[in-house]
């Protein structure tokens, strides 16, 4: 039934025009949102919360939260009116091959001569499922903004269990500094946006360090190339894993155990775990209806950066739950802001780009 309402956007789109594509993703979407949440919300009486996004286990009254517990909001202008975007697109180059095939990716490169400031884009499935494909919205967004945006697909469990999926994001960020001259790429102004478990592996990226262990084998024609990235935005990510029942098998598909026999696997695969003086500003955002990721993973990420003293901010999208959060596309352009900041307007990058 789900997966059923999942293709329904991509039936729905007009692929001959740019402004009927984004009505009809608009239409299919929030069609889809308000079907999912609806039968998602007949299992919120139980423990074991099915969803489409991350499955969890999670108790309803952990999540609830009164409004005067949600975290302050500081807003950053945006602008209401968005320019016909101009740009050429690359489908499925592949970036990166492996025993079982080959990993693709979709390029969007703004018009003009570059070199632009660009963005990874990971997306959600709860680390099993989802493509490219569905980042697509967002990235229309991005390239229109000034940024190359590369949308990659990755690894899913359980085929693959962790740490594969953030080998593949770490992976596709050295392929970009590789092949940044081909694609009018800025090498020393990369930023990633997720959404889900892809903003799980976005704040990854932006926490972890090559010795922390998770940058998988290093083709050789990658080598010297870095796979840290100069800002992070993640929306409803899971940043750690306090909320998930010990006993509970239903992450297990992707982490092989259950946080009672396997805490310390947990442990590896949470952001939170890694936070050094040396990492790039956040930009969380998080619905307050979240029932499928409670926002107050990501505050935990929030709080544990900005004890670093570190930049992070931390937004409430005040009444949305996972879907809506994801579908609402005031979200990226609260993003776009950030990244501009970050990107555009003379920001030191954090890090220096070659490992050599």
């Amino acid at each position: 039934m789900f997966f059923l309402l999942m293709l329904c956007p991509v039936l729905w789109c007009d692929w001959s025009d740019l402004a009927q594509e984004e009505i009809s993703a608009q239409v299919g979407i929030a069609r889809f949102t308000a079907l999912a949440e609806r039968y998602i919300g007949r299992f919120t009486g139980n423990d074991e919360i099915i969803s489409i996004g991350i499955a969890a286990v999670v108790s309803p009254q952990e999540v609830k939260s009164n409004e005067d517990d949600l975290p302050p909001r500081p807003r950053v202008a945006i602008s209401s009116k968005r320019k016909r975007p101009s740009y050429e697109t690359k489908r499925n180059v592949v970036y990166k091959r492996t025993d079982d095939g080959e990993l693709k990716c979709d390029i969007f490169i703004p018009s003009g001569a570059g070199p632009f400031p660009a963005i990874v884009a990971v997306h959600g499935g709860a680390w099993r499922s989802g493509t490219k494909f569905t980042m697509l919205r967002h990235a229309w967004r991005m390239v229109s903004a000034g940024y190359v945006v590369v949308a990659i697909d990755y690894r899913h469990a359980p085929k693959h269990k962790f740490p594969a999926q953030i080998h593949d994001c770490k992976h596709a960020v050295r392929w970009m500094r590789a092949n940044a001259d081909i694609y009018k790429i800025d090498a020393k102004r990369l930023g990633a946006f997720g959404y889900s478990a892809g903003g799980h592996l976005v704040a990854l990226l932006g926490t972890t360090n090559p010795q922390d262990g998770l940058e998988g084998e290093v083709d050789p024609s990658l080598v010297g190339f870095s796979s840290r990235v100069q800002c992070v935005a993640a929306g409803g990510a899971p940043c750690e894993f306090s909320w998930v029942s010990p006993s509970s098998n239903v992450l297990a598909y992707w982490l092989g155990n259950s946080k009672a026999d396997a805490p310390e696997v947990y442990e590896l695969a949470s952001p939170t775990s890694y936070i050094t003086t040396d990492d790039p500003p956040f930009f969380l955002f998080h619905g307050n209806f979240d029932w499928i990721v409670p926002w107050e993973s990501s505050l935990k990420l929030h709080q544990k950066l900005l004890d670093a003293n570190l930049d992070s901010q931390h937004e409430i999208a005040k009444g949305n739950g996972h879907l809506g959060t994801f579908s609402d596309m005031t979200w990226v352009r609260q993003a776009i802001v950030f990244f501009d900041a970050q990107l555009k307007e003379g920001r030191v990058p954090v890090h220096d780009v070659p490992e050599k």
